[in-house]
């Protein structure tokens, strides 16, 4: 990023020099004169850019090396050092001067909070120090990190809608001097338009359409892999995305904001930022297109000279137009944002069936899912319905301002041509550069279901990322929970105070003391904060204050009442949340006959949905499975045996301290049998207004062998 941002300032100093060399070229024509001026101007912006947004510094260097060609090009073609046909090819003297005014609305809009709220999103791909994805081998070759590839593909994409433009230019003229042809019968004249105009403007325009579709679907597809691959990252980071329900932003459905939203807002981002500078370029070129044609416009059946009035008329023709359409889209952004949610709850309530179907199934719960998701779909439709009318509105609009678009400048300019103050090809130039300028101006009438859409997709990646960042502060100490590391070997707890998320106190204690070696076992009623503690000492709840300390260098392992079983193979169900490879199969196999599961010993390449296939109890096994794979210094147990019976829970805790004997146990639970398979108890005893506070007990018999 300080390479990028010195980068601005060098080519600032690049343009000032090159401009100084061009005005002091004597014999230059006017026009290059003219242009070589405004190059200082853009030496100014590109050194006031250098700390803005990353993503727009790469549309202002873009500007830049495109004034520095364009300006070059014109002053070699005044020189007469081009051949005359590419001569001919070039745009008009004002495309120069014209990157200096786009550079500088580029520079204004950059402080625009709506702006601000897309680069916040946009800037951390640009920036990136990253080596270049492997996976995607598309201009793997085009930077040295990903970051810089992005930015040289975005320059590239400009440069390319900028070719576009220029050609759309080179057509205009050709339209008129061919037609002039036309009315002078010019046979020559109008071949020569033909093969030596038309053929190279129409194989240029062939070439960049094939080239600029490359160029965006390989930006698109490596800014969406590194920004998903960032943002899931981080969201299953430091336990984001457990604690992100416990912040106050709205981010539900998060697998949808990073599969379904991180690529629509790539895909809008690039196509539209891209197509609207695109779409300046072409407004500023034919303006002065159109300023030139109606220089001494005289309006019809009068003899009022206004001058530039056709510049005039498309402007309030536009503006009317986009102000008229704003009006009648504008609660289509509201209706977007609530479609993306609704079909997200619908989705997720489908995927909970499949999950459930089982516990669904038992209790005949069916017809209240049915009843459920039947609530869940008619959302969908009655908002899809109000999207509908909205659209049908704004379309009924759109369509007629276009259609009265395409005939109101012949409207305009037809009395000149029957008066014979112009020629056939200046009435063809005019409407075609009307309809130009109409459509440039138009953009975000054209483009305004897009733009709604684009504003609701930004607003709900926002709130993900607003959501994550207040997740990982609850992280910190935020809450006054702090996190280190005991040197003495035990677990302890000091001044340790936990809370619900409503800041309802549940667990006080001065002092708390998990020694290490042994089993110890946590009893308490239900609601006690049995399970809060054991997440606060894992590290992730942080709903609290006080201090809590663990070993520092030693592995733990907790075990829920429900565990977690990944899709995939059973393989990689077992030595979850390692790697199959850090495992052999004999090991494998080896703990899950331990952990009572010898049936499953020999699937262990068998792909299913092990978390419905198999019961809660053999669920349970498995996890038991993982510890003795694991073999972590602390193994805590919330109620992990809950589901087993008492004879298979005493083998399974029989079994854990015979493999896992350098293994300090803490178990959650309610049997008294459990008691017998442990050293010491803890147990919740309640503490008034709530609360309840977690008490040594009597020593426990020696563990049954």
């Amino acid at each position: 990023m300080a390479a990028f941002k010195s980068g601005l300032g060098l080519q600032a100093a690049l343009t000032a020099l090159v401009a100084l060399l061009l005005l002091a070229m004597p014999g230059l024509p006017s026009p290059p004169l003219y242009v070589s001026l405004a190059g200082f101007a853009m030496a100014g912006l590109l050194y006031a850019s250098r700390n803005i947004s990353a993503y727009l510094k790469i549309f202002v260097s873009v500007y830049g090396l495109g004034y520095l060609l364009l300006a070059g090009s014109k002053t070699l073609a005044a020189l007469g050092a081009l051949p005359g046909v590419i001569a001919a090819l070039l745009p008009p003297d004002f495309a120069a001067t014209g990157a200096v005014v786009f550079a500088g609305i580029v520079l204004a809009i950059s402080h625009w909070k709506p702006i601000r709220d897309i680069t916040l999103i946009a800037d951390p791909y640009f920036a990136n120090q990253d080596a270049p994805a492997r996976e995607i081998g598309l201009f793997r070759w085009f930077g040295r990190t990903e970051g810089e590839i992005g930015r040289n593909l975005v320059g590239l994409s400009i440069f390319v809608n900028f070719a576009d433009v220029a050609l759309t230019l080179g057509f205009n003229f050709f339209y008129r001097d061919m037609y002039n042809s036309l009315q002078a019968l010019d046979a020559p004249a109008f071949w020569y338009q033909i093969v030596w105009i038309f053929v190279p403007l129409a194989a240029l325009n062939i070439v960049i359409g094939m080239f600029d579709l490359y160029v965006d679907s390989a930006l698109q597809l490596r800014w969406r892999t590194w920004l998903t691959h960032s943002l899931y990252e981080r969201w299953l980071g430091q336990g984001t995305h457990y604690r992100i329900p416990f912040t106050d932003e709205e981010a539900d459905n998060p697998d949808q904001r990073i599969q379904s939203d991180v690529n629509n807002f790539i895909l809008q981002t690039a196509g539209l930022s891209i197509r609207l500078l695109s779409q300046a370029a072409q407004l500023v070129s034919f303006i002065v297109i159109l300023w030139t044609l109606s220089r001494d416009f005289v309006l019809p059946f009068t003899d009022t000279v206004v001058p530039g009035f056709l510049v005039w008329l498309v402007i309030a023709y536009a503006v009317v137009g986009t102000w008229l359409t704003h009006i009648i889209g504008k609660p289509l952004i509201g209706l977007d944002f609530r479609q993306e949610q609704v079909e997200a709850d619908f989705r997720f309530a489908l995927a909970r069936n499949r999950i459930y179907s089982e516990q669904i199934a038992l209790l005949r719960g069916e017809r209240a899912e049915a009843t459920r998701l039947t609530t869940l779909f008619h959302a969908i439709i009655d908002n899809y319905i109000g999207i509908i009318y909205r659209r049908i509105k704004l379309i009924a609009f759109t369509f007629s301002y276009r259609q009265a678009s395409t005939i109101f400048p012949l409207v305009i300019a037809a009395p000149s041509f029957f008066a014979k103050k112009i020629t056939l090809g200046t009435l063809q130039q005019t409407s075609n550069a009307f309809s130009n300028v109409q459509n440039s101006l138009s953009f975000f009438i054209n483009a305004y279901t897009t733009l709604a859409a684009y504003k609701a997709n930004t607003i709900r990646l926002s709130a993900f990322k607003r959501a994550m960042t207040k997740a990982e502060a609850l992280a910190g100490a935020g809450y006054g929970l702090a996190q280190g590391h005991e040197r003495s070997g035990d677990v302890t707890g000091r001044d340790l105070t936990l809370a619900l998320p409503d800041g309802r106190e549940i667990v006080r204690a001065a002092s708390l003391t998990l020694p290490k070696g042994g089993a110890t076992l946590l009893t308490g009623p239900s609601g006690s904060g049995k399970s809060t503690l054991f997440r606060a000492i894992a590290g992730i709840w942080p709903f609290g204050k006080g201090r809590v300390d663990v070993p520092e260098g030693q592995s733990a392992l907790v075990l829920p009442q429900r565990p977690y079983i990944p899709l995939g193979t059973l393989r990689g169900a077992v030595v979850y949340p390692a790697t199959s490879e850090q495992f052999s199969d004999a090991a494998i196999r080896d703990a899950l006959i331990a952990a009572q599961l010898p049936a499953l010993a020999d699937r262990l390449d068998e792909v299913d949905s092990w978390d419905r296939r198999l019961s809660g109890g053999e669920q349970q096994r498995l996890a038991i499975a993982r510890a003795i794979l694991a073999k972590p210094d602390w193994l805590f147990l919330d109620e992990s045996t809950a589901a087993l019976d008492e004879a298979s829970e005493a083998s399974i805790y029989r079994m854990l301290r015979e493999k896992l004997p350098g293994t300090t146990i803490v178990s959650i639970g309610h049997r008294s049998t459990l008691h017998q398979h442990h050293d010491r108890r803890i147990e919740m005893m309640p503490a008034g207004e709530g609360r309840f506070e977690p008490r040594a007990g009597a020593p426990l018999a020696a563990p049954a062998e």
